[in-house]
């Protein structure tokens, strides 16, 4: 299957001019100007399929914007490819744009000084939308994000959370095929943020639109994203399943089980440890309270060895402890680095 969105050996260098402080930095550079390169990405590979939903994170200046825009054809590349629904980026004819979406999170596509709704029939104009399909998608979008009373009030006079609720459901109007998010949660309370994660994942799930997320917020990337790629300096650190980045950096999880208070005359709990299937699941007994165990466990066979747990043992409580998604990034950028 041709994938929606491929890059090859990607590469973005920009130019600008350097010149000293001062009058005479200024008159040398109406001479003899000096340049600057400097590189936003560095080949880069990347291949979406239909349907993903791709997470891009890294820090300031790694590079997320500037691949999005090369994968939109906002900006030409220096060298290698990038293609997006089998054409070149850059080159994209108006029957692929109208396949696409774009929202960032620092500027608008809608009008400020006019309600969102007048906004939405602009859209509606633009793309051809038929006017039965755009009220019931607009009645949806609106209800799913809880602003459908908010579309006849002036863009300028929403929050910044219902502004970006709105600047979504102009992005989704006409039904895109790819949808890129660049920072769209970024200043949002937490309640807007997990509206705005729920919508995204139901319309992934429903629809089937292949979307890539940037965000510097893991927690965005966490709730909504299978696939994580994590870029630094221009450069792909990592590009693969989120669970498998937990089970490739994670060396074990631990196990904690609260036991029922089934005691002997001597006040200890009375379990036969040697029913549990300790080396056909790897695990190890790493402490021991007076109602409760602790397991060490390797993660890919942490699922079975609970399932052996509760078929064991009293089980009143079981806890697993994983590490956040946030802590194993910066695994990642560090071993980035010592590499």
């Amino acid at each position: 299957m041709e994938p929606v969105l491929e890059a090859s050996a990607l590469r973005k260098v920009f130019r600008t001019s350097v010149r000293e402080a001062g009058l005479t930095g200024f008159l040398k550079s109406l001479v003899a100007r000096r340049w600057k390169e400097m590189v936003a990405l560095e080949h880069v590979d990347l291949r979406v399929q239909r349907g993903e939903f791709v997470g891009l994170i890294g820090a300031n200046g790694a590079g997320k914007t500037t691949l999005v825009k090369l994968l939109t054809g906002i900006i030409p590349a220096s060298s290698g490819t990038a293609r997006l629904l089998g054409r070149d980026s850059f080159h994209l004819r108006d029957a692929e744009k109208s396949r696409l979406s774009l929202v960032m999170g620092q500027r608008s596509q809608l009008w400020w000084d006019i309600p969102a709704i007048d906004s939405f029939h602009l859209l509606r104009e633009i793309y051809r939308i038929p006017s039965a399909d755009f009220d019931k998608r607009l009645q949806g979008f609106a209800a799913r994000l809880e602003v459908t009373d908010k579309l006849e009030t002036q863009l300028r006079h929403l929050s910044l959370g219902q502004r970006m609720k709105m600047e979504i459901i102009g992005a989704f109007l006409h039904d895109p095929e790819v949808v890129f998010l660049d920072e769209p949660t970024i200043g949002l309370d937490l309640v807007s943020r997990e509206t705005i994660r729920r919508f995204l994942v139901e319309h992934n799930q429903q629809r089937g639109a292949t979307i890539v997320l940037t965000s510097h917020d893991v927690e965005d990337i966490e709730a909504t994203c299978k696939r994580l790629v994590i870029l630094e300096h221009g450069r792909v650190l990592w590009d693969g399943d989120i669970v498998e980045l937990g089970h490739q950096l994670t060396a074990g999880r631990r196990i904690e089980v609260h036991l029922e208070p089934n005691l002997s005359e001597s006040g200890a709990p009375e379990l036969d440890l040697a029913a549990l299937p300790l080396a056909e699941f790897q695990a190890e007994l790493s402490g021991r309270g007076q109602h409760s165990l602790a397991f060490t466990v390797p993660a890919a066979k942490s699922q079975g060895f609970v399932r052996a747990l509760f078929a064991c043992l009293p089980v009143r409580d079981l806890s697993v402890e994983r590490r956040p998604l946030e802590d194993l990034v910066k695994q990642i950028f560090a071993q980035g680095r010592r590499g």
